[in-house]
């Protein structure tokens, strides 16, 4: 299955598996679902969450468009096939990304970059025609951009009320000032982790343990199962589990 709309349906791999995760919260979200009917009906039911199905349902809004249209999309890439300029655009320095989803905030970015012709061009007009000639924008938007650094070009579009940011690496991300101000970053014991993305406001998350190491609890979980001290050390023996 392909999750960037390859026409020719070649499988790729995207950099994160958001197949395995979404099927994880839809699996988090069927068993909240099922117990909150239980408290009407009194009744248990079978939940299902399958990679597939969460694979199909993540093709949004390229789904949506097929079963419209019945015809396969384009590649798209990092862009959002029914609104421009919604994608990565490349600077004098790091790429940033644009999320412009009306007609003023693409008038405000021309005038911002000193380009106010494009938002007066019949191409860009309004967001179905960028849609349709989101590549010739996208090189126009890009020639515009390479007199200005990234940082300073997203100070100039925020402030203006367009929506973009600095394509960061995770390090990057990691280390943002924001990370730190949404306690993103978890540490028990000098082991750091992200933290709970669900901030609830009067149990929120908590982090007291950090995870074991490999087998750590192998001996008193086989002893609580009712082996024997020489089964165990059979074990050991065996390679089966480590000393």
């Amino acid at each position: 299955m392909s999750i960037n709309g390859d026409p020719d349906g070649v499988a790729t791999r995207m950099g994160v598996p958001i197949v395995d995760v979404t099927t994880g919260l839809n699996a988090v979200i069927g068993i909240l679902m099922a117990l909150h009917e239980r408290e009407r009906s009194g009744l248990g039911q079978s939940v299902e969450s399958a990679l597939y199905d969460s694979a199909l349902f993540s093709l949004y809004p390229h789904s949506i468009n097929t079963l419209f249209t019945g015809r396969p999309p384009l590649r798209s890439g990092n862009g959002h096939p029914n609104i421009a300029p919604y994608d990565t655009y490349a600077t004098a320095t790091e790429p940033i990304y644009l999320a412009v989803g009306n007609n003023g905030q693409f008038q405000r970015l021309c005038e911002a970059v000193g380009h106010a012709h494009l938002a007066r061009d019949e191409r860009y007009a309004t967001n179905a025609n960028r849609a349709v000639n989101r590549f010739a924008l996208k090189q126009d938007l890009q020639a515009a951009f390479s007199a200005f650094e990234a940082k300073a070009l997203f100070e100039k579009l925020v402030a203006v009320g367009v929506p973009c940011g600095v394509i960061q690496n995770v390090v990057e991300a990691l280390a943002h000032p924001h990370t730190a101000h949404r306690e993103m970053i978890a540490e028990v014991d000098g082991f750091r982790s992200v933290a709970s993305p669900i901030k609830l406001s009067r149990t929120p998350a908590s982090y007291r343990i950090k995870p074991q190491e490999i087998g750590q609890s192998t001996l008193a979980v086989l002893r609580e199962a009712g082996l024997t001290d020489e089964q165990v050390a059979h074990l050991q023996a065996s390679g089966v589990i480590r000393p």
